[in-house]
């Protein structure tokens, strides 16, 4: 009779342990690369129509800001406001030397109402305004302020064109005042430019004959650090007056797109090859703000010998703006 001998645990097949072939891991990472491709444009999406956004509204407070300055003071801020009575006898070139922007002057209407009475811009004068090119910086006047800046654009918080002593060096702004249409190409102090505001101008709304919503006030610019794309962005702090640039590309000039620029068929191009050409990093075009508050995108490819006449308060121009 034949006997039954169990066999020995050596004797079994050792279990089989559970895991990921090769292919398997390979199959798994292709397919998260898949996802995170197909994920990643629509998260730049939603981002980009977030700054966007911020953006759009950056435009619309600061001009709301302009409205309450005028509230009090009866006028829209000046571009610039550099009193010649601050530095002396009265003389018409005093007016180029430096002065505050408008930036500083709605600061107590856009919540920064403590910054504005440490630089105290109506007993204290920028710069100090004592010569050409001489701009002592304070930590005050470089403060970055969000509500200057463009989500979009990934600017240093100081503008090293503007002066490029890194110690004298001021708070960034992608938004610049619009003084009007064309010009001659010379600066002329205290000049009417035929926008609303300007070098110390005191536009009242009913002066914009044309009516706050078909006048453009501010207009987006950004930063551009390559020297063959360059664009030179502004400061929101105030006007660094006539200064020579050590950089001979630049040369020496009144530099009043510190805080403003006019429209003219360069510089109204969007996002053009002028330096201070009025653009930014959004896709396909920049924000503009009207008198009346309300902010339009203006496309790149819209013509800029119809862009520039929304500078124009006063020129009668019926004008087509869906750009």
């Amino acid at each position: 009779m034949a006997r039954f001998i169990p066999r020995s645990r050596c004797d079994h097949a050792p279990p089989r342990q559970s895991g990921f072939t090769l292919i398997e891991l390979l199959v798994v990472i292709a397919i998260i690369a898949i996802l995170i491709g197909l994920l990643l444009p629509a998260v730049q999406k939603v981002r980009e129509a977030a700054a966007r956004m911020k953006c759009s509204n950056n435009v619309k407070q600061l001009i709301l800001g302009m409205h309450n300055y005028a509230g009090v003071y009866g006028h829209y801020p000046p571009a610039i406001k550099n009193d010649a009575r601050n530095y002396g006898p009265p003389n018409y070139y005093y007016d180029v030397y430096p002065g505050w922007g408008w930036g500083t002057l709605v600061l107590p209407y856009i919540e920064q109402d403590n910054l504005h009475r440490q630089l105290n811009p109506d007993q204290v004068p920028f710069g100090p305004q004592v010569s050409y090119g001489t701009i002592t910086a304070t930590p005050l006047t470089q403060t970055a302020l969000s509500m200057f800046r463009c989500p979009s654009d990934p600017a240093p918080d100081r503008n090293p064109f503007r002066l490029e002593d890194t110690a004298r060096q001021l708070g960034m702004s992608n938004y610049r005042a619009v003084c009007g249409t064309d010009s001659n190409g010379t600066f002329y102090p205290n000049e009417d430019r035929n926008g609303i505001m300007w070098q110390n101008s005191k536009v009242t709304f009913a002066a914009v004959t044309d009516g706050t919503s078909n006048t453009v006030v501010i207009g987006e610019c950004f930063f551009e650090e390559e020297k063959t794309k360059r664009k030179w962005a502004a400061i929101w702090a105030g006007h660094t007056g006539y200064y020579c640039s050590p950089d001979p590309a630049v040369g020496c000039g009144v530099r009043i797109s510190d805080n403003m620029w006019h429209l003219d068929n360069t510089t109204a191009q969007i996002n053009g090859t002028a330096p201070q050409a009025f653009g930014s990093r959004h896709n396909g075009g920049a924000f503009f703000g009207f008198g009346d508050g309300s902010v339009r995108f203006f496309r790149q490819t819209a013509d800029p010998a119809t862009i520039k006449y929304l500078g124009n308060r006063s020129d009668g121009r019926v004008i087509n703006y869906d750009f």
